[in-house]
């Protein structure tokens, strides 16, 4: 049977399992998704997103999630997110898109208890975090959404990389119709920079760029640019990898919300603004280093906290 696309018969044949061993929780997750497929298959209806969102079991409510985009009813790209937004409105030749998966351990009911999406995080990145926990992060929608996502790629991945090379090749080809290019952000707020590297290396003439906490991700030689992303308590590391001629990106004590300035140098080093939309590598030095100034965002419990902690650093 033939697996080229989501909309062929039996999609539940199709879907091969991940080649390493998975968990009690993980196994029974890929299960119920593919019982959710064979309902879909058999001309059964399941629930909207708005009645997803009012579940009281929100388990079943990204299962449901997950079944639909292996089923070509939902998409795996983001195509509308406030940071990605920003480029259309600016009149960028580019377009952004991205994928927004469940960061840290948001998605560890489905994987597993010991599931982390973020191996660089720290407790003061986690609360402010603006994939899950501040804006449109926050609504129950963009959660269950999230952890669909972060389903296909753990539990379906060789149906994720057919998806999503599906659909970044299609959005590729409309944008070139309208003289316009693409520019993929593949982590909007997870960190899975292997998973980057894989896909960019697919797709010829499509701009990939990320954010991450790793450094050796920073190092590699794919075809992704990425720049650092401090932490609390990783300052000198930074440093380090902007001596090394690395770029690096600093949320700053600037509120996003009042739209406070950011500082032009840190510690030596230019500040280009990173809110001004995310295509920062349009602004960035094609070699050597520099720092994607970020303000801090969140209410402002989170953004005290995000202070407090060191996460957000004096502008």
């Amino acid at each position: 049977m033939s697996c080229q696309s989501s909309t062929t018969s039996c999609v539940s044949a199709c879907v091969s399992a991940p080649t390493r061993t998975l968990s009690t929780i993980a196994l029974r997750t890929r299960a119920l998704v593919l019982w959710c497929i064979g309902l879909l298959e058999d001309g059964k209806t399941g629930p909207t997103m708005a009645e997803q969102c009012l579940m009281a079991d929100q388990y079943m409510a990204a299962i449901w999630q997950a079944s639909y985009i292996i089923t070509g009813k939902r998409k795996l790209l983001t195509y509308s997110q406030t940071k990605l937004n920003k480029a259309g409105k600016l009149g960028s030749e580019f377009v952004n898109r991205g994928i927004t998966m469940s960061p840290a351990d948001e998605a560890a009911p489905w994987i597993g208890k010991d599931y982390d999406a973020c191996k660089g995080r720290t407790i003061g990145c986690t609360g402010p975090c603006v994939g899950s926990n501040t804006g449109q992060g926050r609504l129950p929608s963009s959660g269950i959404a999230r952890v669909g996502r972060t389903i296909v790629l753990e539990l379906f991945p060789n149906h994720f990389h057919r998806l999503v090379d599906h659909e970044i090749r299609r959005e590729q080809r409309r944008l070139e119709r309208k003289g316009l290019k693409l520019a993929m952000r593949v982590n909007v707020a997870s960190d899975h920079w292997e998973v980057a590297g894989e896909i960019a290396d697919r797709h010829d003439g499509v701009t990939f760029y990320d954010y991450t906490a790793i450094t050796s991700a920073v190092r590699s030689t794919d075809n992704v640019r990425r720049v650092y992303s401090r932490k609390d308590g990783r300052t000198d590391l930074t440093l380090k990898m902007l001596n090394a001629g690395h770029g690096a990106a600093v949320v700053f004590d600037a509120i996003a919300r009042k739209n406070e300035p950011l500082p032009t140098t840190w510690h030596g080093f230019t500040v280009i603004d990173g809110d001004i939309d995310d295509l920062w590598f349009t602004r960035a030095p094609v070699n050597g280093p520099f720092v994607v100034g970020l303000r801090v965002k969140g209410d402002k419990k989170q953004v005290a906290q995000a202070i407090a902690d060191g996460f957000a650093v004096a502008a």
